[in-house]
């Protein structure tokens, strides 16, 4: 992902001189993308030897709290923080539309958004944490027919990130903010879940053999690219890579113990990954995800199972949910897991928001 231009910043933070930037509200104009370096004085200068009032553009009311000591270099979600405040400008001047596409790739997802009327959005803190930064904000409501957007003003949080398309964790208000997959510290069993939902988000039930049609070569063999990668963290035992151990038998193996799928009767030296030199299956590439986070993961101690429940989302915010999926998993003697069912608790009806590198 590329990151928001840090050394040119920094170097025009430290050179040049600058002017003051304007309030942080709907009144003000959309803020341009490309910083714009502040001086500093001996009494207001922080201990890095930059000014992210500044690189920000945000006035000096806003309280900024840099948790990185001794900083070496500017924070590399300045392209985000321009990408909130556009947001939000969007949305105070009731272009729910241009907001949309700002954190959705699916028209009409924000719809249900046509009775909420904001006037007012106003950043009073950041606590700067490098790559991420939280950002604390007011957000006036005068009218609204929907549970997300509280009439009044109300404390909101944003969590910023350091990519292009994911910009933002979440913004929510404050009190309500979860931790989206994507970015969180999660258990095997998790990340296992996470990555069926990422690459094959339509499974459902107990048997997952309809998932691998052998009447549509294209549809069975994504299929089988999708298993490659979800594979590589179902906590299989390491081998050492052989034609033996990466073998369209072996791959079989493993499908099986997995999903509980035979796949030994379709020809994987057709599939796209296949290595012919070497008789081998190799690891699907990664970089695929969907935007969720975990609502609900236990595990029953006396069967030996994991039930994980998920909520996705249409957007890459968390302001539409657009299914919760149950994943129950078991393990399987050699410690690794065993996809037992796939439950649909919830689906409003949108598409799942995607992203990919």
């Amino acid at each position: 992902m590329k990151r928001f231009l840090p050394i040119f910043t920094a170097a025009l933070c430290l050179l040049t001189g600058c002017i003051a930037a304007p309030p942080v509200s709907s009144s003000s104009s959309t803020p341009s993308p490309t910083p714009t370096p502040a001086p500093q004085s001996e009494a207001s200068a922080p201990s890095q030897a930059f000014d992210l009032h500044a690189y920000y553009e945000l006035p000096d009311s806003v309280v900024i709290r840099d948790t990185v000591d001794g900083r070496t270099q500017l924070p590399f979600n300045g392209f985000a923080m321009y990408n909130l405040k556009e947001l939000f400008g969007r949305l105070t001047d009731g272009q729910w539309e241009e907001a949309e596409a700002l954190v959705c790739s699916t028209p009409g997802v924000f719809d249900q958004f046509a009775g909420v009327q904001i006037s007012d959005f106003v950043i009073r803190e950041l606590e700067v944490q490098d790559e991420k930064t939280m950002v604390y904000f007011d957000l006036t409501v005068e009218e609204s027919d929907n549970p997300l957007f509280a009439v009044g003003t109300t404390p909101w949080v944003a969590k910023l990130t350091s990519f292009d398309r994911n910009w933002a964790e979440y913004i929510l208000p404050q009190g309500s903010s979860v931790s989206t997959c994507y970015f969180a510290s999660l258990q095997p069993v998790e990340q296992f879940c996470f990555r069926l939902a990422s690459y094959l988000p339509d499974l459902r039930g107990t048997d997952f053999s309809a998932c691998f049609d052998r009447s549509d070569p294209y549809v069975m063999y994504q299929a089988v690219d999708a298993a490659c990668v979800i594979l590589n963290s179902a906590g299989l035992p390491d081998v050492p890579d052989t034609p033996e151990t990466k073998s369209p038998a072996a791959f079989c193996d493993r499908m099986e113990a997995v999903f509980g799928v035979d796949l030994r009767d379709v020809d994987l030296t057709q599939y796209s990954g296949y290595q012919a030199y070497g008789m081998m299956v190799p690891v699907g590439k990664g970089g695929r995800w969907v935007y969720a986070a975990i609502a609900e993961s236990t595990r029953d101690e006396a069967h030996n199972r994991f039930t994980v429940t998920m909520d996705l989302y249409a957007d890459t915010v968390c302001w539409v949910k657009a299914q919760t999926l149950r994943y129950t998993v078991g393990v399987n003697e050699d410690g690794s897991f065993r996809l037992l069912e796939v439950e649909q608790l919830y689906d409003s009806g949108h598409p799942l928001e995607m992203g990919s590198v």
